[in-house]
């Protein structure tokens, strides 16, 4: 049996992301040989950053502009509303395609290769990348793209505005270049099941698109949604019927299991209330198949980066993200719904880590690696450091933590000798009573302890906050602020920060409870039928209006102090740069 699963744009394109290589990986294990991953995310900007793909689009618009222009001629030609902006986009596209689609090669050999580590050219390639496909992409117009993410005027949040993009060839970016590049090949290799991984917002509209344009073609293929998205919004998926009539079914939690027996019943019997954690539609109804199933990590393989092309990615070496651990062992922080991805926290045990790390780092010949875990538990971060010690590895790694006080200068030592060449917190807030409200359980004087901790033996650290949780006054976040650009942290190697506006998250703890937050409603948005979010009025602190303000200052000083590459643009990107700005290359 064929299965076929799929990474679609947008994402991040230094590294691949880690849920198909998992899931390969348990296929593969449990026979299943016929299985195939695409990250579509990263071939897709390998197509378009070409100067032949360049000259193709530059094309495409003089044609458009050709065709406005002589419309606009016509007698009683009345202009559509955001005409003149349209026109005007193309216009500067026509002028600016010929010089930097002369660029656009070089670009990208350069952050693949040693030109990488060159700050300016680094910098100088990320910024024709992204001007490159913000110009091509006006014949989409008001659509836009860049490395990172997509923009249309569709809401992601409505499954009407859904459906409105992903038959409108006009907008819809994605639409002509599936069918173009992608559609061909995909039909081709004839899957019986296609699994496309969803874990992001921006990947809903071409996640879709793809799904509606394969399942137009062949009625026959079994396809199905997993990823974190949809995870969270099970409830929704009972009442919008209409995504079953281009998906035929959502994995939500984990897969791998899912995924094994789903694949036996499209081959099989097609008795899918045997396969665990997926909603389907039968009999003019949802299902949805619980308990929901959670996997043993320590019966799961190795990932499997085997079928993607780790050459493609923007980065002169692979960073390899792994797991230690699913769920988050905290599960407190009020605003946060992070833990919902996983049923309950498991760990892997350090011995399979270290296999894991050993193996992947000789078979894609990389010393780099990410852990993605919410949190690496701090007696899991000892345990691994002294595997790999012990063992001698040359491997570099990062990975996110709490401000566990358990992390002493013991253990951030034995961290450092391992390799450890940067932590990711999340700070949030340095107000001690902010913290308090949030439900952190950390202490600011721990806060600042670890991190002068972590200069004193080496170790970078990125710490995100937020801004305009409910009941900061605009003096407590300038406090954080002062913080976080503190001179000794702002001149320490590999240092980043990045803030973000407080949302009100679907399911997080803070909904369960508003009074006590200080809010004096919240609301969901109208027509949001998958919607993730809510508004909200406050009695106290900063209004969403004031904290949305603050937040534009904290950028504007942070982008004084701090340039954005490469640590603010990639965590793994600043990973490459740290261990080559220390002299310590793998060879």
């Amino acid at each position: 049996m064929k299965i076929l699963l799929i990474f679609p744009p947008s994402w991040h394109p230094s590294q691949p992301y880690l849920s198909l290589p998992s899931l390969t990986a348990f296929l593969r294990q449990s026979g299943v040989c016929d299985v195939v991953q695409r990250d579509i995310n990263i071939e897709l900007l390998d197509v378009l950053l070409t100067e032949k793909t360049c000259g193709e689009f530059y094309q495409r618009i003089v044609d458009k502009l050709r065709r406005m222009d002589t419309m606009r001629a016509a007698p009683h030609w009345g202009a559509a509303p955001g005409e003149r902006e349209k026109r005007q986009a193309l216009v500067h596209a026509v002028e600016t395609i010929p010089d930097i689609m002369k660029k656009v090669e070089s670009a990208k050999r350069t952050l693949r290769s040693e030109g990488f580590y060159d700050l300016d050219r680094y910098i100088e390639s990320i910024n024709v990348v992204n001007e490159v496909l913000g110009i091509i992409s006006t014949l989409y117009y008001p659509s836009s793209l860049t490395a990172l993410n997509n923009d249309m005027r569709y809401s992601v949040y409505s499954s009407q505005e859904i459906f409105k993009a992903l038959d409108n060839e006009e907008e819809n970016i994605f639409l002509n270049l599936y069918k173009d590049y992608f559609l061909p090949s995909i039909l081709e290799f004839s899957p019986k099941l296609v699994g496309i991984s969803i874990t992001s917002t921006s990947q809903i509209i071409p996640g879709l698109t793809l799904a509606k344009l394969i399942k137009d073609r062949n009625k026959e293929v079994h396809i199905t949604i997993g990823g974190s998205v949809f995870t969270k919004l099970i409830e929704n998926l009972k009442k919008v019927d209409s995504l079953f009539s281009i998906v035929d079914s959502f994995v939500v939690f984990e897969g791998e299991h899912a995924l094994l027996e789903l694949a036996g019943q499209v081959d099989g019997k097609r008795d899918f209330k045997k396969v665990p954690n997926l909603i389907y539609r039968e009999n003019n109804a949802t299902r949805i198949n619980e308990p929901f199933y959670a996997e043993d990590l320590n019966r799961l393989p190795t990932p499997d980066f085997d079928g993607l092309p780790l050459r493609l990615y923007h980065a002169p070496a692979s960073v390899l993200p792994v797991q230690t651990s699913r769920g988050c062992y905290y599960r407190k922080c009020a605003f946060c719904n992070l833990h919902l991805d996983h049923r309950n926290f498991r760990l892997r045990k350090a011995d399979l880590l270290l296999e894991d790390i050993n193996k992947l780092s000789q078979k894609y010949h990389t010393p780099y690696f990410f852990f993605t875990d919410e949190s690496v538990p701090v007696n899991q971060l000892r345990e691994i450091s002294q595997g790999l010690l012990e063992n001698k590895w040359d491997i570099k790694w990062m990975g996110g933590v709490r401000f566990e006080n358990a992390l002493n200068d013991d253990a951030l030592g034995k961290m450092y000798k391992s390799g450890c060449q940067k932590l990711v917190f999340g700070l949030e807030s340095y107000n001690q009573r902010v913290l308090d409200l949030m439900k952190k359980g950390i202490k600011a004087d721990i806060v600042k302890r670890i991190l002068d901790g972590c200069l004193k033996v080496g170790i970078a650290f990125h710490l995100y906050i937020i801004i305009g949780f409910p009941t900061e006054t605009e003096k407590e976040a300038l406090e954080t602020l002062d913080f976080v650009l503190r001179k000794e942290y702002l001149d320490s190697p590999g240092f980043s920060c990045l803030p973000s506006l407080f949302g009100m998250e679907k399911d997080s703890p803070i909904t369960q409870n508003p009074s006590e937050y200080g809010l004096a409603s919240i609301m969901a948005p109208g027509g949001e039928d998958l919607g993730l979010g809510y508004f909200y009025e406050v009695v106290q602190g900063m209004s969403p209006e004031e904290a949305e303000r603050m937040y534009q200052y904290v950028i504007s000083q942070l982008s004084e102090s701090l340039c954005p590459f490469p640590y603010n643009y990639s965590m793994s990107d600043g990973l490459l740069y740290i261990t080559h700005n220390k002299g310590k290359c793998f060879h």
